[in-house]
This record gives structure tokens, C-alpha cells and sequence, in this order.
């Protein structure tokens, strides 16, 4: 892994020129296959800030970006090499002391996570089993000029395909993000933050929410030590064949999870990737356990009131009042044609549909009805080619990414549910605040 800033951005630079060298001379498929296959193979070994946002321009920006760079992009969420544990060693000595480094005893060299920013290796301290999550070298001041970088090659994939939008907030965002990922001090606050209230969550049908405790003595900006928890993946516990009342009872309870993030408690854990929840039901009731908070997003509760405003301005076919809505609250342009105004409207209806029986005709929806997924495909596509100026909204990519992640999750579970329950929530909550 290349840790000096210097090494990094002439890596980049490289990668940059050749990239736009290709995008000049040909916009065909071989030549967008290779400036895709050019980005994944530099991003991958640089790992770091460059690896990390070119993971979410292949999620976030999917349907902007040119297929096949966005096929190839998408091997960045599997691409990521440990750092040899001697690298390792290093950064824990010098985060934590020479003192404080040998009282933690039997760390595992094989790490039992590896990410783009750090790994995370299984320890042993105080007669406790912890885990040490330790950031790669390097990474914390590398953000700036890798996202430069990569913000002019979105910008060349924007103008092959004939759109002129501002990336500039867009990646303002990313920023934000990854300069709050690399700071561990404010993931640990944001856990701590978490996992308060999610122990105060009422357990609806057996399942208990909790997030693993810090250990502070052991904890520094660069590394994070926790308690290890037992439990399996959710990928794991689906391929075990669980009962489908278990089955929904744990969708259930990822469902009112999301509510209560981002509906009441305004905290939103933004990265819904499978591995980074676990279940536990080694001692007779069952236990859902959240993992990394390093991009915890918050949200006011003006922002949360405009949003369900949204919501219902869709739902009830406002439509010239959610043209203006949309428009106030920064997730469409204004010189956007009448029809991409059309195709923004009917995305967020095909979204809401499962919510309401008078549209569906029925309460009860199907997470796995392959009909939906493909409107829901069909009209985020159409949405997208007819936008010119209207880039994803900076304000919502977090919100939406753990959105999408959390109906991914209920797809694999293969439940059916009244989801309709929230909807009235979200209009109790909207007359409470108004």
C-alpha cells in the first residue's frame, strides 16, 4: 500500500491520464471497458480514500455512469488486501504504547475483516475476547487529492455520456464522509451514541438490538478496540435455512431499525453491507448485533420533515407542489425538460408503492416480487437518462444507500409484510412536529 501522499497522487495522475487519453479517443466499449479496468486494478492497490469513494461511485452513480465501468467498478467491494500484521504492529505500538500494546495479548496475524480503509484482527485483553479495528497508514491524508482526482475521472464518464452536472457537492459529501471515517474517536462516539438508544428499543418479538462496547483505554483516532461478539452474517444465517416466522421477525426488527434512525433518533448507521450484522442465537433469545459506525450520518429534524413532506407530495399526486418541493430541498434542478420532472415523480411512486393497499391492492408486500424490483429498475433508469443537470442529491446518497441495502436484506429473507403501519407512523410524526 502506497501511504505517502506524494506516491499517491502520482499514481492517480497516472491513472487520470490514461483514463482520459482513451475517454478522447474513442467512447466505444472496448475503450470504456479498459478505463474501467483501469480505475479498479489502481484503486485496488492504493486502497485508502481512493478505493473507498470509488466503492460508492460504482453504488451511488450507477445508473449515470456507463454499464460497463460501473460492472468493473463493482469488484472494489471484494477487492481489498490485508496489510501484513508486521505493518500492523507498528501502528498499534505507536497508537497505543509500548504499556499499553503488551497488556493486549494472543492478536490473531490473520485479520477476520479487511476493508479499504483498515483490517480488523481478533485480541485478547483484561480476560476478555476484543477486537482491534486499525486504520491503514497514510489514509486520513490522502482524502483530499485522491478524491481530486477521482472527481475528475466522474467528470469525464459524465461528459461521455452528454450530461453536464455539478459533482462538486456530490463530492463535498464524500469528503465528509471519509474524513469522519478515518476519525476512529468519532466513530467510537457515534457507537456508544448508538448503542444507547438502540438498547432502549422494545423487542417486538424475541429479538434484542445492541451494538459492541468500546474500550476506551485501548481506543486512539487510528484505532478502535471493542468487544468481539458471537454471532453469524446475515448471508451465513440466511444459508442455514432459518423458519420464515424467523425469517420475518428479524425483518421486522431490521425494518423498525431503520425507522428509528432516521425517522426519530435523526442517527443513521449509512452502511448497510451484510457483514456488518450479526446474529446471535447461542443463548436461547435472539441477538442483533450492528458493526461500524464510521459512516454514521445525522439528520435534523427540519431535514426529516422535508423529507416526509416528500413523501406525501408523491404519494397524494401533488405534483406541481412537489416539482417546487424537490427543487427547494436540492434533489432536482430547475432546468431540468418537464418530462425528467415526470420521470422524478413517478420513481419516487414506484418506490412507494409497497406502502400503501390502495395502490397495491393488497397490504401485505412481497420483498422478493421480482415484478417490483424490475419498475423499480425500469424507472430509476428512465430518471436517469432523461436528468442533464441534476447529479445524485449530496443530501440523500447516505440516507438512500442504507435504504437500498435495508430492501436488499428483506429481498435475501424472501418475507412478505404489512409495511403499511410505517406510512401512518411517518404521518403522526409529521403532525407532532408541525
Amino acid at each position: 500500500m502506497k501511504s505517502s501522499a506524494f506516491a499517491r497522487s502520482i499514481e492517480l495522475a497516472k491513472l487520470a491520464a490514461k483514463v482520459g487519453i482513451k475517454e478522447f479517443r474513442s467512447g466505444d466499449f472496448k475503450s470504456r471497458l479498459e478505463q474501467a479496468t483501469l480505475i479498479v486494478n489502481s484503486l485496488s492497490n492504493l486502497k485508502g480514500a481512493a478505493m473507498k469513494a470509488g466503492q460508492l461511485l460504482s453504488l451511488d452513480l450507477e445508473t449515470y455512469f456507463p454499464p460497463e465501468a460501473i460492472k468493473i467498478l463493482s469488484q472494489l467491494q471484494s477487492s481489498a488486501k490485508a496489510l501484513p500484521y508486521s505493518q500492523i504492529e507498528e501502528i498499534l505500538r505507536r497508537e497505543l504504547g509500548d504499556s499499553m500494546f503488551l497488556k493486549v495479548t494472543g492478536i490473531e496475524i490473520t485479520p477476520i475483516g479487511v476493508a479499504s480503509i483498515g483490517q480488523v484482527h481478533r485480541a485478547h485483553y483484561e480476560d476478555n475476547d476484543i477486537v482491534l479495528k486499525v486504520q491503514y497508514p497514510g489514509v486520513a491524508d490522502s482524502i483530499e487529492s485522491d478524491l481530486k482526482i477521482l472527481k475528475i475521472l466522474a467528470s469525464s464518464f459524465c461528459t461521455l455520456t452528454g450530461r453536464r452536472m455539478d459533482l462538486e457537492p456530490l463530492f463535498h459529501e464524500f469528503k465528509n464522509i471519509l474524513e469522519q471515517e478515518v476519525n476512529y474517536t468519532k466513530e467510537a462516539q457515534y457507537q456508544f451514541q448508538y448503542g444507547s438508544h438502540a438498547a432502549k428499543l422494545k423487542s417486538k418479538n424475541g429479538i434484542f438490538v445492541k451494538t459492541p462496547t468500546v474500550i476506551e483505554e485501548l481506543s486512539t483516532e487510528k484505532v478502535i478496540a471493542m468487544s468481539f461478539e458471537q454471532g453469524m452474517g446475515l448471508r451465513q444465517w440466511i444459508n442455514g435455512n432459518p423458519s420464515k416466522a424467523r425469517r420475518e421477525q428479524l425483518a421486522i426488527t431490521i425494518l423498525d431499525i431503520y425507522f428509528h434512525e432516521f425517522f426519530q433518533w435523526g442517527l443513521v448507521q449509512t452502511d448497510p453491507n451484510f457483514a456488518n450484522f450479526l446474529v446471535n442465537e447461542t443463548y436461547g433469545n435472539v441477538e442483533l448485533i450492528l458493526l461500524d459506525f464510521g459512516a454514521t450520518r445525522t439528520y435534523s429534524r427540519q431535514f426529516i420533515l422535508n423529507y416526509i413532506r416528500l413523501l406525501h407530495l408523491a404519494a397524494e399526486g401533488k405534483s406541481d407542489l412537489l416539482k417546487s418541493h424537490a427543487i427547494k430541498f436540492g434533489l432536482i434542478d430547475s432546468r431540468e425538460s418537464d418530462s425528467a420532472f415526470n420521470a422524478f415523480e413517478e420513481t419516487l411512486k414506484t418506490a412507494l408503492r409497497p406502502f400503501f393497499p390502495h395502490t397495491t391492492g393488497n397490504s401485505v408486500f412481497d420483498f422478493s416480487d421480482q415484478q417490483h424490483a424490475v419498475n423499480s429498475q425500469k424507472s430509476t433508469k428512465a430518471l436517469a437518462q432523461e436528468l442533464v443537470y441534476s447529479p445524485p442529491p449530496y443530501n440523500l446518497v447516505f440516507l438512500h444507500r442504507k435504504l437500498a441495502g435495508v430492501y436488499s436484506i428483506l429481498k435475501s429473507f424472501g418475507v412478505s409484510l404489512d409495511v403499511s403501519g410505517y406510512w401512518q407512523q411517518m404521518k403522526e410524526l409529521s403532525k407532532q412536529n408541525s
